[in-house]
């Protein structure tokens, strides 16, 4: 299962998606990430990317289960300028919000792909755009909290 689909990769430089397996815990996750993915909508950044990042997150459960743990780059989509990276979420969220774990390890897929982009001499700096559409909606996160 790859989490992404041709028709599912909006034009922006940072975009989320949820693949379940059936999980009691997986509505809170879901609805993280729907939530997340609103947020992303409405990041608007005037900065062109090199290519564009694609995280989806991954929940075990009764019908799926992921073959690795932890995170990894999926594929690129040459086509869409898109790099998705995988990440596996644990069954139920942590005591501090789904949105807040979500959001805690974008900043590393971010640094993967930043990685990857380098390796593959498709990147010479960072994701600018993407920073900022992250920045954007953790700074969002920050003032819900307060």
């Amino acid at each position: 299962m790859s989490g992404v689909r041709e028709g599912d990769l909006p034009d922006r430089p940072l975009s989320v998606k949820v693949d379940a397996g059936g999980t009691t815990g997986e509505n809170a996750w879901i609805g993280a990430v729907s939530e997340l993915e609103r947020s992303l909508e409405s990041a608007v950044s005037t900065e062109s990317s090199p290519f564009n990042l694609a995280v989806t997150y991954f929940i075990s459960g009764r019908t799926y289960a992921p073959g690795f743990r932890g995170m990894r780059v999926g594929f690129y989509l040459s086509k869409y300028r898109t790099l998705v990276i995988q990440i596996v979420l644990p069954a139920s969220p942590p005591e501090d919000g789904a949105r807040a774990e979500l959001l805690r390890v974008l900043g590393p897929a971010v640094d993967r792909a930043e990685a990857w982009g380098r390796r593959k001499r498709l990147l010479d700096g960072e994701l600018t755009a993407v920073r900022t559409a992250l920045a954007e909606v953790s700074r969002e996160e920050m003032n819900e909290r307060d």
